[in-house]
């Protein structure tokens, strides 16, 4: 499995999963889709440094940050799966292809006509064969999906409705509040990252 090719399989793996959602997804949701419905390799699960980290490790003294185990990298600095930071590189090959749709809002990726034309005609053939697998482990996984009853709920619709739980019985001060600390951790993770 060490001749796969990340961005082609991503490209795939992408154009299958906007492909369903005919008014884009956010791009969190298309993380957790992705996440919930295939299965990489191993090591593109690395978490890998975040935006400006690569700097700030060399400025703790770590030249290389792939040789800072992963448990310490971790809690030294924000870091991201591997396979969403190469989505996010195969995110422009899509929009280089005219396949996304520019005008869709900040943070949405929507295919264009031309794009749910090429999700249609995809040959998975052009893949390699350890390539294919994990384009199709999307069907396995759909299916165990699918025979789960209380888990199939992802981790972000567990959220908002614990939110949505927590937000109707609060007083307005407290929402105020809770809204006020959302923008902030936005506004700096917007700065960091």
């Amino acid at each position: 499995m060490d001749n796969i090719r990340n961005r082609e399989v991503l490209y795939a793996v992408l154009l299958q999963t906007l492909s369903e959602n005919n008014d884009g997804l956010f791009i969190y949701s298309a993380y957790d889709s992705i996440n919930e419905q295939y299965t990489f390799p191993e090591q593109w699960y690395r978490e890998i440094p975040k935006g400006t980290a690569y700097e700030l490790l060399k400025d703790m003294g770590y030249p290389d940050w792939s040789d800072i185990p992963q448990e310490k990298l971790v809690e030294l600095v924000k870091t991201e799966p591997q396979w969403q930071n190469q989505l996010r590189w195969t995110r422009l090959q899509l929009r280089e292809d005219g396949y996304l749709d520019i005008s869709a809002p900040r943070g949405t990726w929507r295919l264009t006509p031309a794009g749910f034309q090429a999700a249609k005609n995809f040959k998975i053939d052009s893949l390699k064969p350890d390539e294919r697998k994990i384009v199709q482990s999307r069907t396995q996984n759909k299916r165990s999906k699918e025979n789960a009853s209380e888990n199939n709920i992802s981790r972000r619709d567990k959220l908002f409705s614990v939110l949505e739980n927590l937000t109707t019985s609060m007083p307005l001060t407290d929402l105020e509040l809770l809204a006020d600390i959302a923008r902030t951790i936005r506004a700096r993770s917007i700065t960091e990252g």
